[in-house]
């Protein structure tokens, strides 16, 4: 899954206040990337594990942690620093692992801190700090905090053992563990006073020992808890409990699309592992689509145009109306012959889409081994051919969506498949995709408040490296 900065109205005020009679401040262009095709960015710099003072080891993701290895690479930025974690292998084990903070301008590493055991980190820095935390299974969690431009930390006892740690528009949002009798509680406060400003409770009826973990998100202006039973909104400046999904109507893997609506997956309550249909619900509770169809649709990359139908089960959908305007039973996997049960089950309710670009989805269909889209105002293929290596979509600039993997980072043209751009991934670091996590490609907001443009740069983390790119 891709981040972006979250920018509140008022910072977008501000800074055109500001900034409405001064000249825009004059980028140097990236350097042009071997083997690169088409409009593709340039490089900006590289840096590699050894650059950052660990030889032979390898950049992680900070919000995944270090207490077991994630497989996953990534950062955190501001537009000024730009942070990672970097340490050894050990088997699953993420040894020696370290906070590294690094020159968004030229990529100079500025400090280096012990990360050691840590749960998670939230993916926005606060107040200047990235906020992270440790311990998740016992009865006390503690808070780290690490200053993003001199890399002075602090740790401080947590007031209740965590369970889920986000951050959002300079806010930190936690969640306290589930203790028999006690209700679910979500709070909204500062690393020192983790309840400073709010603390809320929902009717959660999971056990501690759920089959599925709880999980907190505050991404597109909504927050979500969902406890694998039952999904419940809050408002993230108050903490109001928008609307919920639970007994007897429950619910899981509520994840919220770019417009702030959110795709939850119906369960069996009395058996949340079974799938009996979903829905889209917009942010006052409105449900936008809903469909008994048990195949899940869950784009990573989530940004759907307003006017084209919604993409929910096997069809799409227009809000208020509930027939689909279309309809496709080919848009789930086909469960090959020799598996059966359970694993079987699952498969049956894999959707194939993997992004929602606007009114094109982008379909994967691991069986057949090919990939295509979709036009979502009719449903009809727009184009379709051979699978290559895996990727996801990390940014979309009209039409153009750039498509990132360990052996891929190329835009291409959704309506017509064809690549606009192209960077042989071997530019950046040769090693292999056999030491590679899973890569990921953040927009950096450097120099304007505009996130969604091309022009703006970008920073690809890989396990081997993690690169500025930007416009030539």
């Amino acid at each position: 899954m891709t981040r972006r900065l979250q920018i509140s109205a008022a910072a977008v005020l501000v800074a055109v206040l500001v900034c409405a009679s001064c000249a825009t401040e004059e980028r140097t262009p990236g350097a042009p990337i071997d083997g690169a095709t088409g409009s593709a960015p340039g490089l900006g710099w590289t840096l590699t594990p050894s650059d950052a003072g660990i030889e032979g080891g390898q950049f992680r993701d900070p919000v995944q942690g270090s207490d077991t290895d994630s497989m996953h690479s990534g950062s955190i930025s501001d537009g000024s620093t730009v942070v990672t974690l970097l340490g050894r292998l050990d088997g699953r084990e993420f040894v020696d692992a370290t906070l590294v903070g690094a020159s968004i301008a030229d990529g100079s590493v500025r400090w280096r801190t012990p990360a050691d055991d840590i749960v998670g980190c939230g993916e926005e820095f606060v107040d200047g700090q990235v906020v992270c935390y440790r311990g998740n299974t016992g009865t006390t969690s503690e808070i780290l905090t690490v200053d993003t431009e001199s890399g002075e930390s602090s740790t401080r006892d947590a007031a209740f053992p965590i369970t889920s740690l986000t951050t959002a528009d300079g806010h930190v949002y936690t969640s306290r563990a589930v203790r028999e009798g006690a209700r679910v509680a979500v709070f909204r406060g500062t690393a020192d006073a983790l309840d400073a400003d709010w603390s809320v409770q929902f009717d959660s009826t999971a056990s501690p020992d759920a089959p599925f973990a709880s999980t907190m998100h505050t991404e597109n202006g909504i927050g979500l808890f969902d406890d694998g039973r039952g999904v419940f909104a809050f408002d993230l400046d108050t903490g109001d409990n928008l609307w919920s999904r639970t007994v007897p109507d429950c619910a899981r893997s509520g994840v919220a699309s770019r417009d702030g609506a959110v795709r939850v997956a119906r369960a069996d309550c009395s058996d949340p592992t079974t799938i009996v249909g979903s829905e889209i619900i917009d942010t006052d509770g409105t449900v936008l689509a809903a469909t008994d169809s048990v195949t899940l649709q869950q784009p990573t990359f989530d940004s759907p145009a307003e006017s084209s139908p919604l993409l929910l089960g096997t069809g799409g959908y227009r809000p208020s109306n509930p027939d689909p305007v279309w309809t496709d039973e080919s848009l789930v996997w086909a469960v090959p012959s020799d598996i059966t049960g359970p694993a079987a089950a699952f498969l049956s309710t894999n959707g194939l889409a993997y992004a929602v670009t606007g009114s094109v989805a982008l379909l994967r269909n691991t069986d057949t081994a090919t990939e295509s889209a979709i036009d979502l105002d009719t449903g009809t293929t727009l184009w379709s051919r051979e699978s290559g290596a895996f990727a996801e979509v990390g940014a979309l600039d009209g039409d153009v969506a750039t498509l990132f993997g360990p052996e891929v980072l190329r835009g291409i043209d959704v309506r017509t498949g064809s690549t606009v751009w192209d960077i042989p991934v071997a530019a950046l670091d040769d090693e292999g995709i056999d030491r590679q996590s899973w890569p990921m490609f953040d927009r950096v907001d450097s120099d304007s408040i505009d996130t969604d443009s091309i022009d703006t740069d970008s920073i690809y983390t890989r396990a081997l490296s993690i690169s500025l790119l930007r416009a030539r």
